[in-house]
């Protein structure tokens, strides 16, 4: 299948032209993507969409949507880019084996649309988008409407409950035909573009520059909040943002007494002798994230006792018999249950979460989830793996006198198996 490709040159000066103001050039930053790159990849992901929708045997799907400053729909920035105002429906159909892309939204927000040159027809409206709409969806008349709506999966849930009921209206005649789009948007979020990623694996690049950067400046008896001051501030520097939430990206956690979770440094926690260091680091780099998680050890090689190197080792191996496994076709859940198999041969308790989440525009990108049969994840884990699916490889066991040890590493899915995108971590790092 074609890919579009833009010169990195191009690129580059696109991103420079934006922030340039008479003889002033503006701190870059370098979190957000820029547009040139933005509808790049919005047109690499249109071409995906007639085989993802034939695959899924779905001739129609809507994304309806109003007032996107204040309520997107998470699959907007992969197929739309931009916001609207007035309630629009950007609509992808199949008819007679010619696929088309329509969107019909209110006349202040269609110049727009026609400017980005990446869609077939953009129907404007003036008094509301009602008659339109059902005339439109009439005359097309598919077997199935698949609407962004989903009881176990996040970013396959954006259409909001009003607009469900303002569309039930208007469609009142084609309910019987309204189905999740889940298939659909895990295929276009999972199935990553080669620019996509080359932009994940940048800034896993950029993760790992940063953490052996701030390694060298990681000294004994500094609490957790001033370690992670020093990843802000370096951050800062580059440009670019957190992957996720500040309070806890990067998590550092220093050791036994912390419990690794969703949480954020505390001020009475201090680097130790003989302790170990954890954390769990993205950042956003032209509008893609990178998650990883590595672990210190503060003494020498020679010093770090048996049961650390132990628990080391057990999620090490884990996370490897996972990579060794993982390939196009495999469920998510078998794929869990690879890695925790192993940790509880060691003589551990299973880890209380999914082995791996995607990645991509965010940290956690939705869609098929490497993760046990549990009822929180739904049947998000019974989804089959593809190429070019990027996912993390993450878990951890807790010790008895030294805490937690965790790693995460991010891979992505080729032909016949993965790849990682940064070297993974394999020993405890010294310090």
């Amino acid at each position: 299948m074609a890919i579009l490709v833009v010169p990195l040159s191009i690129v580059l000066d696109q991103i420079v032209n934006v922030f340039l103001l008479g003889a002033f050039v503006l701190p870059m930053n370098k979190s957000k993507i820029s547009n040139t790159l933005l509808f790049q990849i919005i047109k690499e992901k249109h071409l995906l969409l007639p085989d993802i929708m034939k695959e899924n045997d779905m001739d129609c799907w809507i994304i309806f949507v109003r007032e996107t400053p204040s309520n997107p729909d998470p699959i907007m920035n992969l197929l739309v880019g931009g916001d609207v105002v007035w309630k629009a429906a950007f609509i992808f159909s199949i008819s007679d084996g010619k696929f088309k892309k329509t969107v019909i939204l209110g006349e202040g927000d269609s110049s727009a649309e026609k400017r980005k040159g990446i869609w077939d027809e953009v129907i404007g409206y003036v008094k509301g988008i009602s008659e339109t709409l059902k005339t439109f969806i009439d005359k097309l008349n598919p077997t199935k409407i698949a609407l962004n709506y989903s009881l176990d999966d996040v970013v396959s849930d954006g259409l909001s409950h009003g607009m469900y009921l303002n569309i039930e209206r208007i469609l009142g005649e084609h309910k019987k035909k309204f189905i999740s789009s889940k298939p659909l948007v895990h295929a276009v979020r999972g199935r990553k573009t080669k620019t996509e990623i080359e932009l994940v694996q940048k800034a896993c690049e950029l993760t790992e520059e940063i953490n052996k950067k701030m390694a060298k400046q990681f000294k004994i008896g500094v609490s957790e909040t001033q370690i992670q001051e020093m990843f802000f501030k370096e951050m800062e520097n580059l440009g670019v943002e957190e992957a996720w939430q500040r309070n806890c990206c990067p998590a550092i956690d220093a050791g036994p007494d912390k419990e690794i979770g969703h949480d954020g440094p505390r001020e009475d926690l201090f680097t130790q002798k003989g302790h170990t260091l954890h954390n769990d680091f993205g950042v956003r780099l032209n509008g893609y994230c990178s998650d990883i998680q590595r672990m210190w050890f503060f003494g020498t090689e020679d010093e770090i006792p048996d049961e650390l190197i132990h628990a080391f080792n057990t999620v090490r191996d884990a996370i490897q018999k996972a990579a060794d496994y993982i390939k196009p076709g495999v469920t998510g859940h078998s794929v869990d249950t690879i890695a925790r198999n192993h940790v509880i041969s060691q003589g551990y308790p299973e880890y209380g979460h999914a082995l791996g989440h995607q990645v991509g525009t965010e940290g956690h990108d939705g869609g098929v989830l490497l993760g046990p049969l549990w009822e929180k994840y739904g049947d998000i884990p019974k989804g089959l793996v593809e190429e070019n699916n990027i996912f993390t490889l993450e878990l951890e066991v807790v010790t008895k006198n030294y805490g937690t040890v965790s790693l995460e590493e991010d891979v992505v899915i080729t032909k016949d198996g993965c790849r990682f995108l940064v070297p993974p971590q394999t020993k405890f790092i010294t310090l």
